[in-house]
């Protein structure tokens, strides 16, 4: 860990290497700027230089110029990939330009973006809050992201990296802590296309940078594809006004001159502010039946309406339906396969709006198969949850839509959404097959506001034969 007192001494210059844990793996870095953490940023002659180099970039009004704030919120919107490969590549990228131009607009060489660590301190920075200041923006839904927080992505488990593949860092990390950290801020931050906007953005994007990078160097089997792999091959584009950048220039951060003032993956949650939310980690006596919960058997096409509680959804299964999961569960999966490849079976919701509360962020839901019913158990939620649902990843299948699709969607066009039930299926191998249950667990900030903020018009399991399908 690079310290508060290294930091304030503008350690900048490559003579200063020396002094840090680790060395540059590659040529590339001249120098090694450190990234530092948010507490230690504003106690140093940097902040102010930062505050009136945002202030500067807002007053510009020429979204085609690079200088404005309002460029690299149309950067995101248009070049951005979530729900894809490259999402954290591509994002690296991103706050590497951005904090070019920083400088550039400040006229200042030594100016570095920080970070916000939520894992250590879940609520929001304090002079965010500050309307006076222009860190501020109107209309965030919550301050304290600690309901958005999990573990899953820095398992031993999590070895490999790109989306795409089985146990991948990638993926797992843009669900769980990435999406929900947006989700519950609401706001600006819960839509893909404009959640530049607001300040705290880049703050949160440079924490999910740093523990990639964290991640990356925790070792223990955790593989990235190599530079030379044709993974790299290709460029980023952002924006017209700039040029592309390789992909192999997001290796690593070393080889953009730069690293984290603390470069360690987080080991345990943030306490959680009364009233306690569901743990993030483990279950205890956790039910399909959770209190204040909605228990509804969902027919074909019937609609559904999710709002400040929990849903459990059973969808029964006649003994032809029995007959197919057992048999696609006892395959084996294809070894070197995509998970596309093997997830024969998924929970398909479709016709997914949100509504204007839904739109105004501070919640999202967590998707479950088959939670327990009996009293005591104590089992990681990893064992059953299937991925996460609110403003974020809606807005975020409307611009992947609109950017790879060719559809061009308003704001409340449905979209389809899916999650992949195979491999947790397999991992607790239901006695029963009668009926799965689908479960949306509320997560806000313990004082959510009440009616409806997401409608689906139909939830259904999707069964497929998986040698019939396309490799990827």
């Amino acid at each position: 860990m690079v310290t508060r007192r290294r930091f304030l001494k503008g350690s900048l210059a490559a003579g200063a290497v020396a002094l840090l844990p680790w060395v540059p793996r590659v040529a590339e870095a001249a120098t090694l700027r450190i990234r530092p953490s948010w507490s230690t940023f504003c106690a140093s002659e940097m902040f102010p230089v930062y505050i009136e180099a945002i202030r500067t970039m807002q007053a510009n009004l020429n979204s085609a110029d690079p200088a404005s704030w309002s460029y690299w919120v149309d950067v995101h919107k248009n070049f951005c990939p979530h729900r894809t490969a490259y999402f954290l590549a591509w994002h690296r990228g991103f706050l590497f330009r951005l904090e070019a131009q920083l400088r550039k607009v400040a006229g200042n060489s030594n100016l570095t973006l920080p970070y916000w660590d939520y894992y250590t301190n879940p609520v929001m920075p304090v002079e965010f809050t500050d309307p006076a200041s222009p860190l501020y923006v109107l209309n965030r839904r919550n301050t304290d992201v600690t309901a958005a927080l999990a573990l899953d992505a820095f398992a031993d488990s999590v070895v490999n990296f790109q989306s795409g593949l089985v146990n991948a860092f990638e993926s797992t990390l843009e669900s769980l802590p990435h999406n929900p950290v947006h989700n519950i801020i609401g706001g600006a931050m819960g839509s893909v296309t404009v959640s530049p906007r607001d300040p705290i953005f880049w703050l949160h994007h440079a924490n999910v940078d740093r523990l990639w990078a964290a991640w990356v160097s925790a070792g223990n089997g955790r593989t990235m594809p190599p530079k030379s792999d044709t993974y790299w091959k290709g460029s980023f584009v952002y924006g017209a006004a700039l040029p592309t950048m390789a992909r192999t220039w997001a290796f690593d951060t070393l080889g953009l001159g730069y690293q984290y003032e603390d470069g360690s993956m987080p080991v345990a949650l943030p306490a959680p502010p009364p009233p306690a939310p569901v743990s993030a980690v483990t279950m205890q006596a956790f039910s399909s039946t959770l209190p204040q919960a909605l228990v509804m058997t969902l027919g074909s096409g019937q609609p559904l309406a999710l709002d400040e509680r929990s849903v459990t959804i059973k969808v029964p299964l006649d003994a032809a339906g029995r007959s197919t999961v057992r048999s696609l569960l006892l395959r084996q999966p294809a070894k070197g396969a995509p998970p596309a490849v093997n997830s024969s079976l998924r929970v398909v919701l479709d016709g997914v709006r949100l509504t204007p509360l839904g739109k105004e962020g501070g919640f999202f839901h967590k998707l479950y198969i088959n939670l327990p019913t009996t009293p005591g158990l104590s089992q990681p939620e990893s064992r059953y949850l299937l991925g996460t649902l609110g403003p974020f990843e809606i807005t975020s299948m409307l611009n992947h839509e609109r950017l790879h699709g060719g559809k061009m969607h308003a704001d409340n066009d449905p979209v389809q959404l899916s999650f992949p039930i195979t491999d947790a299926l397999r991992e607790i191998w239901p006695e029963q097959l009668e009926v799965l249950t689908i479960s949306f667990v509320r997560m806000d900030n313990g004082t959510p506001r009440k009616g409806r903020v997401i409608t689906v018009q139909e939830l259904r399991v999707d069964a497929s034969d998986p040698a019939a399908m396309p490799a990827m």
